[in-house]
């Protein structure tokens, strides 16, 4: 009869224990459907790369609030972000990231439908307490599709209605590509020269042999032209449908890859150089160089204007870039563009990454092309990449002589980075 008792208590307890526990998570679920009255308001938001940012402001905030996340909610997960916040009188600005190419990653999230929030924790007499801030949209993208890499193959639908801001996580059964490799020229045009070797025939050369590597870790790449793609008389376009800039939308690549030569009067100058979206982190394009000129001959380039680190450079649009360009314009008798301070100067970098890199092709001049993309919230994350100079006989040994190692290299970064 005791051990009947003793079994009947434990029972009793193990009862009591989850009656609980589903309290406790009913009491959960309720405090996150019970929002403040006041959403926070979103004023930008975009896709770079693999990476979601998201702008906004809240209003009317406790005055003791201490910090702030992201949260994305379904009925069986909740995965918390730490956000940036700038406070003002009664009110805070906040972002995911301060950088372009960084945020939340897209691929880490699984399967399934989440809601998003704005969690601010305040204290009041030594508890801490939470807030759950509601979505509410006032850009004019509306709703956003994006492709994760290949090695999750997921389509996430972003959808925003009324004061919700929801992400749906499905299964992809469309064609999306992982990268873009741009072989710089083509056909036509031959690009630089030195030495007896043209520039259109080395990126190309390039082109297919970090493809090759990088399909081998099953990596999807496109190719902007290949060897028999162009005629001698032909070029490649680089806007309007399969265009150079064009091709990464239409495949949905999250990279873009443009390869390159130099040349110069001086035998002298030599180096890889690597040009880059601004406000980025740049960790990426840094390994790149590194990895290069630690394992080969080639040394980073070394100019002074636009430099962020050895061998890294980025270039946005001056005010002296911008009245030089619309004199061009003048003289051409074209329209000029809404150029500003905040759109890359390299076309490959600008207009792959629609208004994150400040692309301004739009229909206004026939003769130049159309980038229908222009103004879209989704982006490559893109690099031009200046591999040496044929006009250099160590940077020339480099290209001709050692290419498989020296693309192996470049490749082994890029899996790297990619986490393939």
């Amino acid at each position: 009869m005791k051990k009947i008792t003793i079994a009947l208590f434990f029972l009793l307890v193990i009862v009591v224990s989850l009656i609980t526990f589903k309290h406790q998570q009913k009491n959960k679920t309720k405090e996150l459907i019970t929002n403040e009255q006041i959403p926070a308001i979103i004023n930008n938001y975009y896709i770079y790369g693999t990476k979601l940012n998201i702008e906004g402001t809240i209003s009317n905030i406790n005055p003791k609030f201490i910090r702030g996340d992201l949260v994305l909610i379904n009925k069986n997960k909740k995965i918390i972000y730490k956000i940036n916040y700038t406070k003002g009188i009664n009110n805070i600005s906040f972002n995911i990231s301060d950088e372009i190419n960084n945020g939340l990653y897209l691929d880490y999230i699984p399967k399934g439908k989440f809601t998003l929030y704005i969690r601010l924790t305040y204290q009041e007499k030594g508890i801490e307490k939470n807030k759950y801030y509601s979505l509410k949209n006032n850009t004019k993208y509306k709703k956003t599709t994006y492709y994760t890499l290949s090695k999750t193959n997921n389509k996430i639908l972003i959808n925003t209605k009324d004061n919700n801001f929801i992400i749906t996580i499905t299964n992809n059964k469309n064609k999306a590509y992982d990268i873009v490799i741009d072989p710089s020229r083509g056909g036509v045009d031959v690009g630089t020269t030195g030495n007896g070797y043209k520039e259109s025939d080395i990126t190309m050369n390039f082109a297919e042999k970090i493809k090759n590597n990088l399909e081998k870790k099953g990596i999807k790449v496109k190719l902007t032209r290949t060897k028999n793609s162009l005629k001698k008389d032909e070029y490649l376009n680089e806007y309007n449908k399969h265009g150079r800039a064009i091709i990464p939308y239409e495949v949905h690549a999250k990279y873009v890859f443009s390869l390159h030569t130099n040349s110069s009067s001086s035998t002298k100058t030599n180096g890889i150089s690597i040009y880059t979206s601004s406000n980025i982190n740049y960790e990426f394009s840094t390994n790149i160089v590194e990895n290069i000129t630690n394992n080969t001959t080639i040394k980073p380039a070394n100019y002074n204007i636009y430099s962020i680190d050895y061998g890294v450079y980025s270039h946005n649009y001056t005010k002296s870039d911008i009245e030089e360009n619309k004199k061009e314009y003048i003289n051409k008798g074209y329209k000029m563009y809404n150029i500003t301070n905040k759109s890359n100067y390299l076309y490959m970098i600008r207009e792959t990454g629609g208004i994150i890199t400040g692309a301004y092709i739009d229909n206004r001049n026939k003769e130049i092309g159309y980038n229908p993309y222009y103004n879209s919230n989704i982006g490559s994350e893109s690099y031009v990449i200046y591999l040496g100079y044929l006009t250099n006989k160590n940077d020339l040994n480099m290209l001709v002589n050692n290419q498989e190692q020296y693309a192996k290299l470049l490749s082994d970064t890029i899996i790297k980075e990619l986490e393939f």
